[in-house]
């Protein structure tokens, strides 16, 4: 039994709670683009169209753009129909099949005589074009009588549409679908031809930039563009319906009416539609985008000739050609709409291109060669692997893989179906087997080492993988999201590898997966609290948002809050009864670790997504969606305790840790400073009581501490924006008294922020080489940098955006984007070391971006001086490197506080010195920086930013000596 959320309402079954949701919602999927009206569910729009649309043929699709199922009609057929037996309604059926019998189309009551009336002027064009026509043997399918004495096969361009003005040469196929053709004409329904007109083959009209624009940089597949582009050659002598409908690689025109809209003809193998992607009663094709229709300017499979040869990126900085990765036109194109990163002029999600579908066939195209990991496999045999820094996994078995692989390419179509129209749905189960997929997998072993490399990626998160160890044939043995799990977590693994073919793996299955666990969540309501299907999502949150593709990270983001609520609903907020056991003799320990595993689990994933969402916020410069209030949960236990692989080493833990805890009084266990939650953490920070845990706080629980602060730091920064930089005598008033109490909360906060930095130092002493704490420090510094700085105001004078040109303009600007300088390049210059001091394989997934930031601030710095009467200090003394010096060195104390020695940048691969009075040395010493970290696609696009940043003011007279010179580092 089920019940409506909204009203209460029983159900017997899931499906029927399906279809009354939509009464609630007021969602009509369903829409007819006949007449343009939109019905909640499929059989209502059917019946709409049986009843003002009429049918023509059985076999035709209705005129609303409802087809029927590819190869079946739309009811039993006469035969069955008679005999009132169930009918598959296939062409010919499987009762008539087995009986012999002419399988006899039969027409619906509504629509028989408009049918019978299509039928016998059908007849009647064959009956005076048979003179001029050779014969052709008769169908399986056979109409009502009708007076022809030798009926003749009319191919509906409804399913096929033949190209017959363009001769093609006979491809490498089987000789019986290619016979010969010398003699052999086709006759066209007169109803449909006169709608034929040559453009419908341009590309849709949604298409907003060609696919020449945007070439592959992957080799072409030979015999492929003549096998898509039928022609008359193609058609056998023998017609057969059923093959005809089944053939997913026929272009179909489905404008054949002249009160539907217009429909130009998409060049892809798989026809679209323009409002109506589902097909079947099915949901999954509900959670598809409307934006992810497959085009010209987004495929690369569909585009009339490949490009030969691999084109890489055109980066004329005298970048190491092993850094560099080839990329997609229409994927640089599309960085223009990130939602962060944003200092060059943007575009928006109308005019995008769209690039999923270029990574699914990306994928499936290099899926199809067993050569292609090659690559793949000597970068790998290259990699220095310290089996002490990686997570054990078990060894994948034959039958493992095979299940992932099959699992794989189950998900694969469905992506690729639902962005190529939705319409291979009709006929998967019926499909040639020649025309299918198979996908090729990487090696076992490097799928492995995807999966320690993910253990490895994270690690700055609490860790979700019980006992360190990674067991796939388990996994893989449950249900649907814990394949989906996988596969993230070999994306994860894949997208921080920096080849070609990781990049193509992790980006072709962040978006399968995307699709699949949307589609598990929409299909069964419970999956949303789920565990595995929450790990999912927050495996693709992370995946997405750092992806470097527009439409990823912004789904991700757009998600991210459905995510927390999902959460929420769940109760996996909420406070819980003590975390420590007590044991007494009749306690069951395997039952006891169980539970605590269980509910330790629940609770890691609920913190993991708080340190998530203070990231998102921080780098798209919005308020974090969770308030402190409600995290009520546990904070996770010792890593000891959740290492334990049985309950045996679980118990002995346990004792070891909290001490022996039998016969002792269980509210002494529930008491706040032994399971403590983040509410309560945040609560002694305000009150100074956090020194009685000072030894007790670990690098994670310093961390979550940053979300409440930063959240504070926002909305107070949000207030002083609204007030202007001159308070006019007419808005003196109450104005100024606001505006001075929001400054005091603000200084509050900063002393905070102080406090929560001498905890973490004095951690960070104890452990130097601790790659988390170092993350929590670059975060800190961002976040101050948040308190000192106007970001978004930064980046709209990076675009020009309400910018004259003149000095005196650039001059007020800079007093409103930054307002302590010396403080600003000092957490600049520490976000720079303390990002180069981690290994290069060890930083975080938003490392280039947190780059991106303390550039764009120290770039604004220094083509504000530019300004002849900009006020200069009287900068003296010894240079004071920023990103080589610690807070505590006496030179930068100096600097900060009486404005001693002129701060300068260090190059890290000879050692030379960047001024900060030009900016074309600020943008190449970021640009330096970001070459010599890991490629991946962040990285590389926020580096081509910055060349495009230098390029925009260069053509402006007014900053011809900030941009970057060509001669030296091509940033133009």
């Amino acid at each position: 039994m089920v019940f409506c959320a909204y009203c209460g309402k029983s159900f017997t079954r899931k499906e029927h709670l399906e279809r009354h949701i939509p009464s609630h919602t007021n969602v009509k999927p369903h829409r007819c683009s006949a007449c343009q009206l939109s019905f909640a569910r499929r059989d209502l729009l059917q019946r709409h169209h049986s009843t003002y649309h009429e049918a023509r043929d059985p076999m035709e699709p209705l005129p609303g753009g409802v087809p029927t199922v590819a190869g079946r009609t739309p009811i039993a057929c006469l035969n069955c129909a008679q005999a009132k037996t169930g009918c598959d309604k296939r062409v010919p059926c499987a009762r008539c099949a087995d009986k012999n019998l002419e399988c006899q189309a039969r027409f619906a009551r509504r629509s028989s005589k408009a049918a019978m009336r299509a039928a016998q002027a059908t007849a009647a064009m064959n009956n005076n074009n048979h003179n001029h026509s050779h014969s052709h043997s008769h169908s399986h399918v056979s109409l009502p009588p009708q007076p022809s004495p030798t009926p003749a096969a009319t191919v509906n361009p409804a399913f096929m549409d033949i190209d017959q003005g363009t001769p093609k040469p006979d491809p490498p196929i089987k000789a019986s679908m290619s016979p010969d053709s010398s003699n052999n004409t086709m006759t066209i329904d007169p109803r449909i031809q006169q709608h034929e007109s040559p453009a419908k083959k341009n590309s849709p009209a949604n298409s907003q930039m060609s696919s020449d624009d945007f070439p592959s940089p992957h080799p072409r597949v030979e015999g492929l563009d003549e096998f898509l582009q039928l022609g008359n050659d193609f058609i056998p002598q023998e017609p057969n319906y059923q093959d005809m409908m089944l053939w997913p690689e026929y272009p179909l025109d489905l404008d054949m009416y002249a009160n539907s809209m217009p429909l130009a003809q998409a060049d892809v193998p798989m026809p679209t539609f323009t409002e109506l992607s589902d097909i079947s009663s099915n949901s999954e094709h509900m959670s598809s985008s409307r934006g992810s229709i497959h085009t010209r300017s987004t495929s690369i499979m569909s585009t009339g000739e490949f490009e030969s040869a691999i084109k890489s990126v055109d980066m004329t900085l005298n970048t190491p050609t092993d850094t560099m990765i080839p990329e997609f036109e229409v994927v640089i194109a599309a960085e223009a709409a990130w939602p962060l990163a944003r200092c060059n002029p943007p575009i928006f999600s109308g005019t995008c291109p769209r690039t999923a579908i270029v990574h699914l066939e990306c994928l499936e195209q290099k899926s199809r060669h067993e050569g292609t990991w090659n690559a793949l496999e000597q970068h790998l045999e290259q990699v220095d692997w310290d089996a002490a820094d990686l997570a054990s996994v078990i060894p994948m078995t034959s039958r493992t893989r095979d299940k992932m692989l099959a699992i794989t390419q189950t998900f694969l179509h469905k992506a690729l179906e639902i962005h190529r129209g939705g319409l291979n749905s009709q006929a998967k189960s019926f499909a040639s087997p020649r025309l299918l997929s198979f996908l090729v997998l990487p090696p076992s072993k490097i799928l492995e080492y995807f999966l320690r490399s993910y253990v490895r990626n994270l690690s700055f998160f609490y860790s979700l993988v019980s006992a360190g160890c990674v067991d796939p044939n388990d996994m893989l043995q449950n249900n649907q999201a814990a394949a989906l799990l996988v596969l993230l977590m070999i994306a994860q693994g894949a997208s921080a590898v920096p080849t070609a073919e990781a990049r193509a793996l992790s980006a072709g299955l962040i978006e399968t997966c995307r699709i699949s666990l949307f589609d598990i969540i929409e299909k069964d309501i419970e999956m949303c609290a789920d565990p595995t299907a929450l790990r999912c999502a927050l495996l693709f949150t992370l995946l997405g948002a750092w992806s470097g593709d527009k439409w990823l990270m912004d789904i991700a983001m757009g998600q991210r809050g459905m995510y927390l609520s999902m959460l929420k609903h769940a109760g996996m907020f909420e406070a819980q009864s003590s975390m420590i056991p007590s044991f007494n003799s009749s306690t069951n320990a395997e039952l006891q670790w169980r539970s605590w595993l269980h509910r330790e689990s629940q609770n890691r994933l609920v913190y993991n997504f708080v340190m998530v969402d203070q990231e998102l916020s921080l780098f798209h410069d919005t308020a974090p969606m969770l308030s402190t209030s409600e995290l009520c949960a546990p904070l996770p236990g010792p890593e000891l305790l959740w290492m334990s692989a049985n309950a045996d080493q679980w118990v002995a833990a346990v004792n070891s840790i909290y001490g022996c805890t039998a016969n002792v009084n269980p509210q002494l266990l529930t008491t706040p400073s032994l399971t403590p939650s983040l509410y309560d953490l945040f609560q002694d920070l305000l009150n100074d009581n956090l020194s009685r845990r000072q030894g007790s706080l670990t690098p994670h629980q310093l961390r979550l501490l940053l979300h409440p602060l930063q959240s504070c730091l926002y909305h107070i920064t949000q207030m002083l924006s609204c007030f202007p930089d001159v308070m006019s005598a007419r808005r003196l008033g109450n104005g100024t008294a606001i505006k001075n109490s929001f400054e005091s909360r603000l200084n509050e906060i900063q002393g905070l922020l102080q406090k929560w930095y001498e905890l973490t130092i004095s951690y960070y002493k104890l452990n130097p080489n601790c790659s988390t704490t170092k993350t929590n420090l670059v975060l800190y510094h961002l976040i101050s940098l948040n308190a000192v700085t106007n970001f978004p105001e930064i980046e709209r004078l990076a675009r020009r955006e309400e910018f004259d040109g003149s000095y005196w303009e650039l001059s007020l600007r800079h007093k409103r984007c930054i307002y302590q300088r010396e403080e600003a390049i000092f957490h600049c210059g520490q976000v720079f070391r303390l990002l180069r001091s981690m290994p290069r394989d060890r930083r975080p997934n938003w490392w280039g971006a947190g780059v991106y930031r303390a550039t764009l601030i120290l770039w604004t710095d220094s083509v504000s001086r530019l300004d002849p009467n900009f006020q200069k200090r009287d900068e003296s003394g010894s240079p004071v490197a920023i990103d080589q010096v610690t807070p505590e060195d006496p030179a930068v104390i100096a600097y900060l506080w009486n404005g001693e020695g002129v701060p300068i940048l260090t190059h890290h691969r000879d050692g030379t010195s960047a001024s900060l009075e030009k900016p074309v040395d600020v943008l190449a010493y970021a640009v330096k920086t970001l070459e010599d970290g890991v490629s991946s696609r962040l990285s590389d696009g926020i580096r081509r930013k910055l060349i495009a940043l230098g390029s925009n003011w260069q053509a402006d007279g007014l900053t011809s000596a900030a941009s970057v010179p060509a001669s030296t580092t091509s940033l133009c």
